[in-house]
């Protein structure tokens, strides 16, 4: 079983771009709503947790379904690190950052995957806040 670490931008594998460019498109379709994201590329036991509750997969899609746009609020992926679980599961954490105009926020977040035949698909999503400074 290969347990690999990348952290390093200049030092990531083929799989490992794939996942941050799937990361990446996850909070591109979150900003926009886009349900046939998420039905697409979570897999059928996919699990959201968050401060926002324990949320299963059906849930999710409706929400998406349902929801309307952030079509000013900008996410993005910074200071991830991918670590493959063997040859059919990887875990990806990183640090959300979210702007929608002068108000950014930032998260704690955690994607395990798992490749199917279909390609990778996300297993579990958890996002926490990250504590702000108490003035």
């Amino acid at each position: 079983m290969t347990d690999t670490v990348t952290t390093a931008a200049n030092d990531i594998s083929p799989i490992e771009s794939t996942l941050l460019q799937l990361e990446q498109r996850g909070l591109d379709a979150d900003a926009s709503y886009d349900a046939n994201h998420f039905d697409e590329f979570c897999a059928e036991d996919f699990v959201a947790v968050g401060s926002f509750g324990v949320y299963e997969r059906a849930q999710v899609i409706a929400m998406y379904t349902n929801g309307t746009p952030a079509v000013h609020r900008k996410s993005r992926v910074t200071d991830p690190t991918v670590r493959l679980l063997g040859e059919d599961g990887a875990l990806v954490t990183y640090t959300l950052v979210s702007t929608a105009g002068d108000t950014t926020t930032s998260w704690y977040a955690t994607t395990v995957y798992r490749r199917t035949p279909l390609g990778w698909r996300v297993v579990n999503l958890h996002q926490t806040p990250v504590a702000q400074p108490q003035s």
